[in-house]
């Protein structure tokens, strides 16, 4: 009831609603509404109640709890359990030892700050707290284990329409895993699995998307290349709102992905490359080539153009250290 009463108020930010009306929509007495205010207020909500006028939400705390999580999610979603943690050391490490216990598909784990977390090829992810998202999927998909390094692809194609929803700003992606606004980074995504020969025992793929954080809350090394949606466009943005949005928008496309592979997902990806006709430096097993980034393929390999007049080369692992601004 009290996740009922937070809705009704934000339906009207600032603005008092009527005890009688609050009470009506809940089925509940006056008596039962204000034990979901004083339940919401526990919980770091500013209420304010005036006599004849009713109830009005001054402030909400930026925190993910699971029941608001859970009420802002379809009833036929994926998403069935959740783990939110005030501190981890990573995300995608508790999702990997969840999946070995067992958890099953579609278990979100979130935390409000890491310790430890990680980037590709072993780098740390900053995770202060109380700013940003940092969350993991453990996903069980039905497929053989080469098809997996898309879901990379997958989820960066949902984040990129969570957050230009959001923002109203255009998104760009550099591939293989890294999302941008205003020519900076904003997010990492980190894809992790463990298989058989022939069989997929689970995949987690970890985020980490810059929110609410502040120049200051960047290493000195990261302030010229790292950047928050508040940091482009000046306001603040709730946290589990972001979140719900995001994981909706991930069944959409995975859902698209086991239907047609990366084929559907494809236009968006490359309509937001950030590399395509650029020349690149490109880091691969042991040594580094320029070239031209071309596109990414059907089966999300970036085309490659080496200089010095070798073909054309699909690219289905690699890091791109520098590129055209």
């Amino acid at each position: 009831m009290a996740e009922q009463l937070r809705r009704i108020l934000e339906e009207h930010p600032g603005r008092y609603v009527s005890g009688e009306e609050i009470g009506r929509r809940l089925g509940a007495s006056r008596a039962a509404v204000w034990k979901q205010v004083q339940t919401l207020r526990r919980r770091g909500f500013g209420i304010e109640g005036a006599r004849g006028a009713g109830y009005r939400l001054l402030g909400r705390p930026d925190l993910i709890e699971k029941q608001e999580l859970f009420s802002r999610l379809p009833d036929a979603s994926m998403w069935k359990s959740f783990h939110v943690f005030p501190v981890t050391d990573s995300t995608n490490s508790r999702a990997v030892h969840l999946a070995e216990a067992g958890a099953p598909h579609g278990t979100v784990l979130c935390a409000d700050s890491q310790t430890a977390g990680r980037g590709r090829l072993g780098s740390r992810w900053e995770s202060p707290p109380g700013v940003n998202l940092y969350l993991s999927l453990l996903l069980r998909p039905p497929f053989e284990p080469p098809m997996a390094p898309r879901l990379t692809l997958v989820a960066a194609v949902a984040l990129a329409s969570t957050v230009e929803e959001a923002t109203g700003l255009p998104v760009f992606l550099k591939w293989p895993n890294d999302l941008f606004l205003g020519g900076r980074k904003t997010a990492g995504i980190l894809a992790e699995m463990s298989s058989d020969l022939d069989r997929l025992r689970h995949v987690v793929i970890g985020v980490g998307l810059n929110v609410n954080a502040e120049a200051a809350d960047f290493p000195e090394e990261l302030r010229r290349t790292a950047t928050s949606l508040r940091g482009e466009t000046g306001r603040s943005f709730p946290r589990v709102e972001l979140l719900s949005r995001f994981l909706v928008r991930f069944e959409e496309a995975y859902q698209r992905f086991l239907a047609g592979g990366l084929a559907p997902l494809l236009p968006e990806w490359n309509r937001r490359c950030l590399l395509s006709g650029k020349r690149v430096l490109l880091r691969r097993r042991d040594r580094e080539e320029r070239g031209t980034a071309i596109r990414v393929d059907e089966e999300g390999a970036l085309l490659f153009l080496p200089e010095g007049g070798r073909g054309r080369e699909r690219i289905h692992s690699g890091e791109i250290l520098e590129f055209e601004r």
